[in-house]
């Protein structure tokens, strides 16, 4: 069996970089058939219906994928594919329904609190919707999500959003505060 897998991923493999995806999408299905757990041909049958332009399918492939990682404790691909999906979302889903969409990023963070696609996603859109306060929160989360992760940069350019979108804002101006404190005592 192992080598008949072996063969059918070469095949798949040899379809998917001459661009013959339905013939890919066969091969890679067969693969499934043999082998629900291996989720790197989840992430690959996602990647090729999205190229289809495929995209629900494209979504249930990569949401296969990133739950099977997480249950895996591989936080890093499942990071992957769940930042397929929230791309996906923001395609697919915030255009007809808004609270769908929230729901379905709010998911997203329940199994991996860190995707920062997923949060500035989120951000985005209730920006785009003018709820600024839901907007800040997500930006000061993302803020401090990019401060844990040392990246100082990225975490003074999300509170200068935050402090810019309610100048008033004491925790935005708080945070900001700090972390250029932090940079000042840093520096030798």
């Amino acid at each position: 069996m192992a080598d008949q897998k072996s063969l059918i991923i070469k095949l798949a493999h040899i379809y998917y970089h001459t661009g013959s995806w339905d013939k890919a999408i066969v091969e890679y299905e067969k693969i499934v058939g043999m082998d629900p757990a291996d989720f790197n041909v989840h992430m690959t049958l996602g990647e090729l219906y999205l190229k289809k332009g495929d995209l629900e399918r494209a979504y249930k492939e990569f949401e296969l994928s990133a739950n099977g990682y997480m249950r895996e404790k591989n936080v890093k691909k499942a990071a992957g594919s769940f930042r397929e999906m929230a791309n996906l979302i923001q395609k697919m889903v915030e255009p007809q329904d808004l609270q769908k969409a929230i729901g379905m990023y709010k998911d997203i963070l329940g199994k991996l609190p860190e995707s920062t696609e997923t949060m500035t996603n989120l951000r985005d859109l209730y920006l785009r919707h003018n709820q600024i306060p839901e907007a800040i929160s997500y930006t000061l989360s993302l803020g401090d999500l990019y401060n844990r992760l040392d990246y100082v940069d990225k975490a003074e350019n999300e509170y200068i959003k935050a402090a810019t979108l309610d100048p008033a804002h004491a925790g935005a101006q708080e945070k900001l505060e700090q972390l250029r404190n932090e940079l000042k005592q840093a520096k030798p």
